[in-house]
């Protein structure tokens, strides 16, 4: 007696169940994994740019000094770079950041506009720091201010980070969340460079200079990028566990 050929092989008969929906799950599936990937191998690029931002702002810093209002100092390029500056405060336009910590401490950051010696360029530095008085919320602690021409030692930095308020300050408020250095020197029609001075060192004058070492975040991309490629593997596995599971279903029913 002649054996009997079936119409269907059993890995036609894998194939031919693999339906519609199957193939839907098997695009999604394919689509997680993908995107999952590139956005580690994103998180892992953006480490790897701050690293290199790291390693330049550390050469910068160690660089040889710039002279505020000799030479051209442009922020994209000099930031974090040590600079020095010589001219007189103008304690009348000082102005008060509230919000502003130091070592988990709230408090204020003490802003006063330098005037460059034999010039009428300012450029704003950012002298310290110092603790809120929780009883009288508007008043601020005693400091001393120089007198007369004095040299000032620091940072080449951006102005101060933004923090979130429903409303502007007013353009002559001196205690206030933030500040834009254009538009604080067109209210008080001085010429004033876009970036700040942060002072450094230890001096006897009532305020706090102990700055944090600028967070780039580099471990949380590391963080997220691992999370990503954990995701991305575990996308990968069951899917290819539900194809493993759709092909020994097909053998079985092929066999039966």
């Amino acid at each position: 007696m002649s054996e009997q050929i079936t119409s269907v092989s059993p890995a036609a008969v894998s194939l031919h169940g693999f339906r519609a929906k199957q193939w839907v799950i098997v695009g999604l599936g394919l689509l997680v994994i993908g995107v999952t990937l590139a956005l580690g191998f994103w998180q892992l690029g953006r480490a790897h740019e701050k690293q290199a931002l790291l390693e330049q702002m550390t050469q910068r810093a160690q660089a040889t000094p710039l002279q505020v209002g000799k030479d051209a100092i442009e922020l994209a390029a000099d930031r974090w770079r040590r600079a020095s500056a010589l001219g007189e405060f103008a304690p009348s336009l000082t102005v008060y950041l509230q919000n502003r910590q130091q070592n988990e401490q709230p408090g204020f950051w003490v802003l006063t506009p330098l005037r460059l010696a034999g010039s009428d360029q300012y450029v704003m530095v950012l002298r310290g720091w110092i603790p809120r008085n929780f009883q009288a919320m508007d008043l601020i602690a005693p400091y001393k201010t120089p007198k007369g021409l004095t040299q000032v030692d620091g940072l080449i930095a951006p102005p101060p980070s933004k923090l979130f308020s429903f409303f502007s300050d007013p353009p002559a408020a001196r205690i206030r969340q933030n500040i834009d250095l254009e538009q604080f020197g067109k209210f008080h029609h001085i010429k004033i460079y876009p970036y700040i001075l942060r002072q450094s060192g230890r001096m006897d004058d009532g305020l706090g200079r102990d700055w944090p070492a600028p967070d780039l975040g580099i471990g949380t991309n590391y963080g997220y990028a691992a999370q990503w490629f954990g995701m991305s593997a575990t996308a990968a596995i069951l899917l290819l566990y539900y194809l493993v599971r759709h092909a020994r279903k097909s053998r079985g029913n092929s066999a039966a």
